[in-house]
């Protein structure tokens, strides 16, 4: 259940997930399968290697009501 998306209906899927792709297709996303699993050994996968590291502006606390810790 790791997917890229590029748009509001519109995520990239790897390939190999092909019960995925079917049931994102049949929610109405459109649905680009790619060949990402020579990715794997190195550590995570689409959403893990495709995620921003930077981002401007100060950084924010969203889920202030969290416990710490855990």
């Amino acid at each position: 259940m790791n997917i890229f998306s590029l748009g509001p209906k519109t995520v990239f899927v790897e390939a190999h997930e092909t019960a995925y792709c079917e049931q994102l297709d049949k929610l109405g996303f459109e649905v680009a399968p790619i060949p990402y699993d020579k990715v794997d050994p190195l550590g995570g996968t689409l959403h893990c290697t495709t995620l921003d590291i930077y981002r401007e502006g100060k950084c924010e606390d969203y889920f202030p009501k969290q416990i710490k810790g855990y």
